[in-house]
């Protein structure tokens, strides 16, 4: 019996809490400053986090990818965390072959 996964591929946002200062990005902020004539008011840096996965279905797959961000992707504390779930039909290349 073979099983049937479906691919998907995940973004995971996570940024800092609005009320957590960013220095990192208020020194990228007046970088731009320098090097711009943009007049940026607010620059916040974050991360993203690409994931390539099988799930059963995508209602396991939400569930597992909010418990990982929720758990270990983001510091909870000061950060929050969205994301984009998308089913794909194959992985490019170099990807799932492990």
């Amino acid at each position: 019996m073979t099983l049937f996964f479906m691919k998907f591929k995940a973004l995971v946002f996570i940024r800092l809490r609005a009320q957590v200062d960013d220095s990192p990005g208020n020194a990228v902020r007046d970088a731009c400053k320098r090097l711009s004539e943009l007049n940026i008011k607010k620059l916040r840096l974050g991360k993203v986090i690409d994931v390539w996965l099988e799930a059963p279905d995508r209602e396991y797959a939400v569930k597992e990818l909010e418990m990982l961000s929720d758990r270990l992707f983001a510091n909870v504390v000061m950060e929050d965390w969205d994301y984009e779930l998308t089913e794909i039909e194959k992985f490019p290349e170099g990807i799932g072959n492990e």
